[in-house]
C-alpha cells in the first residue's frame, strides 16, 4: 500500500512540475512575441527597418490663434511611393495627395497644390508621414532614446525650420508600435500631433 501511495504522489510531482514549467514557457513566449524582453537598441533598429507602412491616424494642427483637426488614411511603400487620403474634415474629405517618383498628384481636382499649402499647412508636406521621422532621425547628429512607462520615446532635432525643429515618436513596448508623433517649433510649443488609431508596419 506505501509503495502504491509513493508511485502515486511520485506522478502527482511530476505532473505538477509539468505544469509549472509549461505555464513559464507559454508566459516567456507572449513576453518575446509581445517584444517585453526587447532592449531599447533592438527596438530601435526594429523602427529604423520599417520601410513601409498602412495608418489610420487623427492630426491637431496648431497656430497662434487656434487648433486645426484632421483624419487621413496613409500608406507608404518604399521611398518611391506615399499616398495621404483625407477623411476629415468634410472640406478634405476625399482629397488624395500621392507623392510617386518625386511626383505629386492630388486626385481630387477641387484643390489646387497652392490652395493646400494657403489653408493646411503641414498637409502637402512629408512631415506627417512616420518614413519621414525615421530618416531624420537616422541622419541627425542630435538624437535621443529613452524609456518612460512603458513607452519609447525616440526624438531628433530635426532643423529644418523655425516650425519643425525637434519631432519625438513615442513607441507601445509591448506591441511595437508607434503611437504618438509630435512635431515643435523652435520654441519648443508643439505644432503637429499625430496619434496612430491603427497601424501596419512592413506591409
Amino acid at each position: 500500500m506505501r509503495k502504491w501511495f509513493k508511485i502515486i504522489a511520485f506522478i502527482i510531482i511530476i505532473i505538477v512540475t509539468l505544469l509549472i514549467c509549461n505555464f513559464f514557457v507559454k508566459t516567456n513566449y507572449k513576453l518575446e512575441q509581445n517584444g517585453n524582453n526587447k532592449s531599447i537598441q533592438e527596438i530601435e533598429q526594429y523602427i529604423l527597418n520599417v520601410t513601409s507602412y498602412k495608418a489610420k491616424i487623427n492630426v491637431t494642427v496648431s497656430s497662434n490663434k487656434n487648433a486645426n483637426f484632421y483624419e487621413f488614411e496613409q500608406e507608404v511603400r518604399g521611398q518611391s511611393y506615399s499616398k495621404q487620403l483625407a477623411i476629415s474634415p468634410d472640406s478634405l474629405a476625399g482629397m488624395e495627395i500621392i507623392y510617386e517618383s518625386g511626383v505629386i498628384t492630388i486626385q481630387n481636382t477641387q484643390y489646387s497644390l497652392s490652395n493646400i499649402y494657403e489653408n493646411y499647412p503641414f498637409i502637402s508636406t512629408n512631415s506627417l508621414f512616420l518614413t519621414s521621422f525615421i530618416e531624420g532621425y537616422r541622419n541627425s547628429e542630435s538624437k535621443n532614446i529613452t524609456e518612460v512607462d512603458e513607452k519609447i520615446q525616440m526624438s531628433y532635432i530635426s532643423g529644418i525650420n523655425k516650425y519643425n525643429n525637434k519631432q519625438i515618436l513615442y513607441i507601445n513596448k509591448a506591441k511595437l508600435e508607434p503611437e504618438n508623433l509630435q512635431v515643435y517649433d523652435i520654441n519648443n510649443e508643439l505644432k503637429v500631433d499625430i496619434k496612430y488609431n491603427e497601424i501596419e508596419l512592413n506591409i
